[in-house]
């Protein structure tokens, strides 16, 4: 059999099966949460599990994130979008985050205090009252330190990547994808 008639028979298979394989849309929503574990042994180490409950989330450009951590177990936690630049990488860059301290300040939170940050979201690493729209590094909600759950409204273009971490366990890291 020939290049060509390989060619023409696959064309012919797509053609008579509709065209060719449709695509899923993105749901209009997704569910975070977090998920730990925790190992210890002594004088060897403590591995410390926590972390988001995927490592990718889908959703539609003008759908919701909703945001369900356990705020009785390892929070508070942010859902903070950043530059994929910004995301700490090492172990030296995790215990200095120089974009987790910027938003962790902005947030009005005080490293000297116990008591909460005066703003629960960032929109753009500016402080307010509501919820933001999620389409740039910079938007940011806190959970944990007010009501939960949350719901985020993602307003970002379709075909978008957000990067997002948490500014108090900046280990936590994951991608929303934007359909």
């Amino acid at each position: 059999m020939t290049y060509g008639r390989i060619i023409a028979g696959v064309t012919a298979l797509a053609v008579a099966l509709g065209g060719g394989v449709a695509l899923a849309a993105a749901p209009k929503s997704a569910t975070i949460k977090e998920s730990t574990s925790l190992k210890f042994k002594p004088n060897r180490y403590i591995q410390d599990g926590l972390r988001w409950n995927k490592d990718v989330y889908n959703v539609r450009s003008g759908g919701t994130l909703q945001l369900k951590f356990n705020v009785k177990g390892e929070g508070p936690h942010t859902f903070t979008v950043v530059r994929k630049k910004d995301l700490p990488t090492t172990a030296k860059t995790l215990f200095n985050c120089k974009v987790c301290n910027k938003l962790t300040k902005a947030h009005g939170a005080d490293p000297n205090s116990n008591a909460p940050p005066k703003f629960v979201y960032l929109e753009n690493g500016v402080g307010q009252n509501t919820p933001p729209n999620v389409d740039r590094p910079g938007d940011s909600a806190g959970i944990g330190f007010g009501p939960a759950p949350i719901s985020l409204k993602v307003t970002a273009k379709k075909g978008s990547t957000l990067h997002f971490l948490c500014l108090v366990h900046p280990w936590m890291q994951a991608t929303v994808k934007v359909g």
